[in-house]
């Protein structure tokens, strides 16, 4: 009895043995291209004599060495060591192939694995398919790139042509359509090393109302000249209806006025101006989303001045500084507002350094300089400001006149006088004594608020009509300095 246990511990001994270790092979992974061929082995340990051996494609039987009859499919063959050909691979060779030895009872069969990655180069399918998509302000944009490729392709994207900053790389994108500069092309990029990336594009339409600029709405010209005016619609999805008015009435068109559009850029031109043209126009620009109105003035008063900056001509002494300024005027400029006080970074105590950067209480001291004879259109003239205080940042701002009227005020330039000694200076009714060096500043151009693209008439003038209130609360210059001239005899 023991004899036989024992025969039978050994046996069953053998038989795990066998079972554990049946094959000299090794599960291999073969990663190659398209239309390369590979051999997986199917080596048995021993002298086994005849076996049956199967292979499978994942769960697909391919070939039984029991059944030769039986045709395998296309490309791929049974060696009689029982080892798997698969000839000139295509992509969907990509599996798992398994090797299973039928044995007799009582064991059972036996397997060992192998895979093939056939290597190809990425594939994209755009999310929405046609690859655009158009939603309303406020919507969700969700769009994506389905990916195929050995290995699994890594994604990224680029909006209007720059790289997206992304934290990770993602196959699909959703975001908020908060603002219409969100639109655009955005393009995938799926890249797994094998071949050249590949890429698809995805437009992004977002609807909004109108945007409508201008590079001028202040437009001057002269009764006889040609003149336009010209207003760009930036953006409008969907298409926007566009007219232009005059008085809250539609402009009617002639001969003489004629609308024309070129580049989404909408343009009124008149052949020959006449005194009735001048006067304030609207371009609408109205979609379903909303509207935008862009106002124009049309007008023979002169364009705003501008100051010349030019150190051989800008001369500079203790009291005295010589401005620069030119005007693009028809008609002939009839005088000119020139507007100073000192800048309100300056000294206000006798201690030196002791700077403020307060608003000044002083107000804008305006000279009155005559114009000239010139039909123009360039206007330029040239005047020496005299009993100004030494070391002092001073600021001017000029508007000219003609038989149309005011212009606009011209950009601030800041300018500074040389330094002249400790002495005692009246401006604008205030004494303080000088004491700083401003020899080193050179005088700077300082452009005034942009006009902003929708603008009514009333805007137009604020800032000249609130110069205009500060110079009414002031005396001139020469007045002021009779008076201490005055106290200081008496004194």
């Amino acid at each position: 009895m023991k004899f036989f246990t024992c025969l039978m511990l050994l046996l069953f001994i053998r038989n795990s043995v066998k079972s554990e270790k049946p094959f000299k092979s090794v599960p291999v992974t073969v990663k190659t291209y398209e239309n390369d061929t590979v051999l997986l082995p199917c080596y048995i340990e021993g002298n086994e004599g005849k076996l049956r051996i199967r292979w499978y494609k994942d769960k697909t039987l391919l070939g039984d060495s029991h059944t030769p009859h039986e045709t395998m499919p296309p490309r791929v063959q049974m060696h009689s060591n029982y080892s798997l050909q698969v000839d000139n691979l295509q992509t969907q060779d990509t599996a798992d192939y398994t090797c299973e030895i039928i044995r007799p009872e009582p064991w059972g069969p036996i397997k060992q694995t192998h895979s093939i990655e056939v290597l190809y180069s990425p594939t994209v399918k755009t999310i929405p398919e046609d690859g655009f998509l158009e939603v309303r302000k406020g919507d969700y944009v969700d769009i994506g790139c389905e990916t195929t490729g050995t290995p699994p392709p890594i994604v990224d994207w680029r909006k209007n042509g720059e790289p997206m900053a992304l934290l990770e790389h993602r196959s699909r994108i959703r975001f908020r359509a908060e603002h219409r500069l969100l639109a655009g092309v955005y393009e995938c990029i799926a890249n797994n090393g094998v071949g050249e990336p590949a890429r698809a594009t995805i437009t992004v339409v977002i609807q909004d109302a109108p945007v409508v600029t201008s590079d001028r709405t202040y437009v001057h010209t002269a009764i006889g000249l040609r003149a336009a005016l010209a207003a760009k619609l930036e953006f409008a999805v969907p298409p926007a209806r566009t007219a232009w008015y005059r008085d809250g009435r539609p402009v009617r068109t002639d001969d003489r006025i004629v609308q024309m559009v070129h580049d989404n850029v909408h343009h009124l031109i008149f052949r020959s101006v006449r005194k009735t043209d001048f006067g304030n126009y609207t371009f609408r620009a109205e979609n379903k989303l909303g509207m935008a109105d862009l106002m124009f003035r049309l007008t023979g008063v002169p364009n705003a001045a501008s100051f010349k900056v030019d150190a051989t001509l800008n001369k500079a002494t203790a009291t005295s500084f010589t401005l620069i300024w030119e005007v693009d005027s028809y008609s002939t400029i009839i005088e000119y507002n020139l507007w100073l006080r000192p800048y309100y970074g300056r000294l206000v105590t006798s201690e030196p350094d002791a700077f403020t950067t307060e608003p000044p209480a002083n107000h804008w001291i305006k000279i009155v300089v005559p114009g000239d004879s010139s039909d123009g259109p360039i206007h330029s003239a040239i005047y020496t400001v005299r009993g100004l205080t030494p070391s002092t940042v001073y600021e001017a701002i000029v508007t000219s006149r003609n038989r149309f009227g005011w212009s606009k005020p011209s950009s601030i330039l800041h300018f500074a006088t040389e330094p002249g000694g400790r002495t005692i200076a009246i401006f604008a009714g205030r004494t303080r004594p000088s004491t700083a060096d401003y020899s080193e500043i050179t005088p700077i151009l300082v452009e005034t608020v942009p006009e902003p693209h929708n603008i009514s008439q009333a805007q137009v003038f604020e800032r000249l009509n609130e110069v205009s209130s500060g110079a009414r609360e002031t005396t001139s210059l020469a007045a002021i300095l009779i008076c201490y001239c005055i106290l200081f005899m008496f004194s």
